[in-house]
């Protein structure tokens, strides 16, 4: 049993993972990743996590080569964990992505077009679009996604709105990795402010960072596949196997709240055992802070 704290639960959680890099067939990424089997591995990870889940949120890079067979593999592996968690799949195009693979494999639409979409879960709203510019690796929206994205945030949500895009609008630490950013940080700041998005969900970077544009917090999924070593010096480019990661989002009434949950799984115990979590929950709950609070 574990006992209720001071504070009410959170009124939607999703989980969000991104830059999978998905490759057909037995190829490695970069010679070194089984990106299928870490797609697993993180989606299993998710599922085992318990939480009773709103939506799966992939933002970006889903595959590495825009092969029509990666997103077919893809769509089979992520609706079946969206089927047992029944909850809706969101996700969008990163530079990685080719839009005509990804709107086919996907959605079985033959077309160039952004797949810019709407997700409506009680009340909360999830607005993803795709920040891959076509022929390039930085990113940016077109005007006729700032005027699609206007018209969808005319009428707030009764929860509010989460925005998913592949490309941060953060700065990262990297030289190499500010050439491929969004390309206008200013333009969207002022097409969000006075709206009711209360966060940015992203990808990217392969590391997991946070930042704000404006007031609205930024959370960027540390990468399914691999993981850039912020630790290297800020002019290198460094992969890492290791250690992969997706964030855990909660929405609050007055606030969203992103942990970061590491796909793989480290020796671990119970820090508090089974005899405290039942006693504190026996407790009144304005006694349960100074009980478990006071220093013994």
């Amino acid at each position: 049993m574990v006992p209720a704290g001071s504070l009410p639960a959170p009124t939607h959680v999703i989980a969000h993972l991104s830059d999978v890099h998905l490759l057909a067939g037995d190829a490695l990424l970069h010679g070194h990743i089984d990106t299928v089997s870490q797609l697993h591995k993180t989606l299993a990870r998710v599922e085992q996590s318990a939480q009773h889940f709103d939506a799966l949120v992939l933002s970006g890079d889903l595959t590495d080569r825009g092969q029509p067979e990666a997103y077919t593999l893809l769509r089979e592996i992520v609706d079946a964990v969206g089927e047992r968690l029944r909850v809706p799949i969101v996700m969008t195009g990163g530079n990685h992505d080719e839009r005509r693979a990804l709107a086919l494999g996907l959605y079985g639409i033959d077309t160039d077009e952004p797949q810019d979409g709407v997700t409506l879960v009680r009340g909360l709203r999830i607005i993803s679009m795709d920040s891959a510019l076509p022929g390039f690796h930085h990113g940016g929206f077109s005007d006729a996604q700032y005027d699609w994205l206007s018209t969808q945030l005319a009428r707030p949500a009764e929860h509010g709105t989460i925005l998913v895009m592949h490309h941060p609008p953060i700065r990262y630490h990297s030289p190499m990795m500010q050439l491929l950013d969004f390309e206008d940080v200013t333009r969207l700041r002022a097409a969000l402010e006075g709206t009711d998005v209360r966060a940015i969900l992203s990808g990217h970077l392969h590391v997991t960072s946070f930042g704000t544009l404006g007031t609205i917090p930024v959370f960027v999924a540390g990468g399914v596949s691999y993981v850039d070593d912020a630790g290297a010096p800020r002019e290198l480019l460094v992969g890492v196997d290791g250690p992969q990661s997706w964030n855990l989002i909660e929405v609050h009434p007055d606030d969203v709240v992103g942990t970061v949950v590491p796909v793989e799984q480290h020796k671990s115990w119970p820090a508090i055992s089974e005899t405290v979590l039942e006693h504190i929950a026996s407790l009144p709950k304005d006694q349960r802070r100074t009980v478990f609070s006071t220093k013994r």
